[in-house]
């Protein structure tokens, strides 16, 4: 199908350079977050739990492709029961960062985490380093319990990134380097890495919180000019989600239960163009040059809230 708009511009895509971070993701969380852009839940089953089974095959194909670091985000990833195999599988071939909201199922898994330490990154989101500015989004008590997190897992030598949204901007004159001197506060002590995303994603529960996103405009390969393929997630990264029982690629954790962006059943078959037509490649990664990786987070000096 040719991709070009009434004007006779052609769609910009990007094809996977090669295979640097892997992301296996699901949808069912133990909060229900307002921001949340993936709309997770308790009753959020869309993207389905993963098994350590569903899993292997991947990690398998990921090291032979030369994959370097494996994700799990969600959702809530310490809320899959198997979680801790899936970590040990993937520590095998490649570093492994753990997102999650560090609110309740994370405590039962302290022990384990310590003993996997070596190569292990666990990234707890903070929203705002006000409790209650930050408990409106997340739900009470969840500041107490996140930051509790935090401090334990420090206490026991785990490698600890605090992420936040631009969440901590809304209504207030707050710079980027006083938003993090305020996190950095917090965990005073701890070498704690403190980074924030630079955008919210207007996806899921992020649409009722703030209205309807403007329309998806249609990216060209003339405004591709102004940017780089490293700028774009999809030029090194792949996400595994299973939906309706079927284990499926796509080009990154932005993009989920969405046909028009399938790239396969496997990574060597994701190996093909992805048009970069979804909401998240234009507001995401074009327009604010984010990542979702941990080496790629925008931190302080980079960029004005």
């Amino acid at each position: 199908m040719e991709l070009i708009n009434e004007r006779g511009e052609r769609r910009a895509g990007m094809d996977l350079a090669r295979l640097k971070d892997l992301w296996f993701m699901w949808s069912f969380c133990n909060l229900e977050c307002t921001h949340c852009y993936v709309g997770s839940s308790p009753r959020n089953r869309t993207l389905e739990l993963l098994t350590l089974e569903d899993v292997i095959p991947f990690l398998m194909e990921a090291r032979d492709l030369g994959v370097e670091h494996v994700y799990f985000t969600g959702g809530e990833p310490f809320a899959d029961p198997e979680i801790v195999d899936m970590i040990e599988a993937a520590l095998r071939i490649g570093a492994v960062t753990v997102l999650t909201n560090g609110v309740g199922p994370i405590a039962r898994r302290f022990d384990d985490l310590s003993r996997l330490r070596e190569r292990l990154t666990i990234r707890v989101s903070l929203d705002h380093f006000d409790p209650a500015r930050h408990d409106a989004v997340r739900g009470a008590g969840a500041f107490r319990s996140s930051v509790s997190t935090v401090r334990e897992l420090r206490r026991r030598g785990v490698r600890v990134v605090v992420t936040a949204t631009p969440l901590v901007f809304e209504g207030t004159s707050v710079t980027r380097d006083e938003a993090i001197a305020e996190f950095e506060s917090l965990f005073a002590g701890l070498d704690v890495a403190i980074k924030l995303l630079p955008a919210t994603l207007q996806l899921g529960a992020e649409v009722r919180r703030t209205g309807a996103p403007e329309p998806v405009p249609f990216l060209t390969e003339r405004q591709m000019r102004n940017a780089r393929p490293a700028d774009f997630q999809c030029r090194t990264s792949r996400c595994v989600q299973k939906i309706a029982g079927r284990l499926r690629v796509y080009p990154c954790p932005i993009i989920y239960d969405d046909p028009e962006f399938e790239l396969g059943s496997t990574l060597r078959e994701s190996f093909r163009r992805v048009y970069l037509g979804h909401h998240g490649c234009v507001n995401f990664c074009y327009r604010h040059r984010g990542k979702c990786g941990d080496e790629q987070l925008v931190a302080r000096a980079e960029q004005g809230p």
